[in-house]
């Protein structure tokens, strides 16, 4: 500390922590005027306040105007507000909030700055030092707050973003619509079961698992067809039971039936829905999965001929397509069928070939035990996808099964 001399007295520490040192150095005489002696080399422009002696002189001020201490004061006091401020902001728009109020054009801090001009010429320096600090430990408090504030948001956005893969997707206001897949297959059911059929669900007669005996055997098909070779059939092998039957995806939902007669006795009228797989190139129409549908009807000799066949695959398929559509009917050879026929449709100016079907052939009710000396039936099968794409305009297959929702949304109608 200075010792104050009889020609000068000690200036009593400011209540403010921060201002300028040139704006306290003594003066001294050159050439007869009052002159301030320059700084040390290094010192910080914005220095803590601390005692100066000030040499005496009718020139110079002998201590802090009230003004200069008033305003020094408030400077740190916003600053120490604006840094309290910073540290409470729990979110980058609080942040920036105090931000405004204190850094700027009308902020508190840049406010000090526009009353310099109130303010003696003196000690315009001092303030104009505090204030620039004051803004730039305020400023540097914002950036390491957003760091972390910017880094937090990014963690709960991270953590709000997992997925549970195990829950179905949904989408808004677009719930519980159905796949033009499912929609088909809906529909084909309702006409069916309007006929009096009823629907196999039972898990135990559908598997898609299936045995050569129930997918081909059971069937009639001889052992050189060429169903059963294995560029048409996905064969699977057991490798706890090397040596057992061959097992297989079923290449069609025939083998349902089999395993229903089985177990139940004519008269029966039923549907046989679910997916089968066959090794077929993948292109705009076909896929080496899909869904089909097969209906059987079972009854004593007479009541059912092929004229109800036709019959009843005449009104399904205009319930489907249409009363606008023409139906033929050709001769085809299928194993479990005698006589066996083909169908096409004539939809909006073409034929297409849409099902297959005929009467039971005797052999596939002796392979189930019943007689087919008092009973009769006939059969029908078609493929799912090949109506979807015909009554939708559907040009790919493929489509159906891709989950993009530019496609599947044109199908989200009340």
């Amino acid at each position: 500390m200075a010792h104050p001399t009889r020609h000068s007295r000690a200036i009593p520490r400011s209540p403010c922590c921060f201002t300028t040192a040139a704006a306290l150095l003594p003066l001294r005489r050159r050439g007869g005027a009052a002159v301030r002696a320059r700084p040390l080399a290094g010192s910080p422009r914005t220095a803590p306040l601390r005692r100066a002696t000030l040499t005496a002189s009718a020139d110079a001020p002998t201590a802090l105007s009230p003004e200069l201490a008033a305003t020094l004061q408030q400077v740190a006091a916003d600053r120490d507000e604006a840094l309290a401020s910073v540290t409470a902001a729990d979110n980058l728009p609080a942040l920036d909030a105090v931000r405004v109020a204190f850094l700027g054009k009308k902020g508190r801090l840049t406010a000090v700055l526009k009353t310099l001009g109130k303010l003696n010429k003196e000690d315009r320096p001092a303030v104009g030092g505090e204030v620039n600090a004051a803004k730039d430990v305020v400023a540097s408090a914002v950036a390491a707050r957003k760091e972390v504030l910017v880094e937090e948001a990014r963690a709960e956005a991270e953590a709000a973003e997992e997925i549970d893969v195990t829950m179905p997707g949904v989408y808004p206001r677009r719930l519980g619509y159905k796949h033009p897949i499912n929609s088909t297959i809906d529909r084909a059911l309702d006409i069916f079961e309007e006929l009096g059929y009823s629907v196999i669900d039972d898990p135990k007669l559908t598997p898609e698992v299936e045995t050569e005996y129930y997918c081909f055997g059971a069937l009639n098909c001889a052992e050189d067809h060429p169903a059963r070779d294995m560029q048409d059939t996905f064969y699977i092998t057991d490798p706890a039971n090397p040596e057992g039957e061959n097992l297989l995806l079923r290449s069609q939902t025939s083998s349902v039936q089999i395993r229903y007669m089985e177990q139940n006795k004519p008269p029966f009228a039923v549907i046989a829905p679910g997916r089968v797989y066959r090794r077929d190139t993948v292109d705009a129409t076909h896929s080496a999965m899909f869904h089909q549908i097969e209906i059987l009807a079972v009854a004593p000799m007479g009541e059912l001929n092929l004229g109800g066949l036709k019959g009843t695959v005449t009104h399904f398929l205009e319930q489907m397509l249409g009363t606008d559509i023409e139906v033929r009917f050709r001769g085809s050879f299928f194993p479990f069928t005698e006589p066996s026929m083909e169908v096409d449709v004539l939809f909006r100016g073409k034929w297409l070939e849409i099902l297959g079907c005929g009467m039971v052939d005797p052999a596939v009710l002796t392979n189930v035990g019943i007689d087919p000396e008092k009973y009769a039936g006939f059969a029908a099968g078609f493929g799912v996808e090949r109506f979807a794409m015909i009554m939708h305009d559907i040009p790919d297959i493929r489509m159906l099964y891709q989950s993009d929702w530019r496609f599947l949304s044109q199908f989200m109608q009340d």
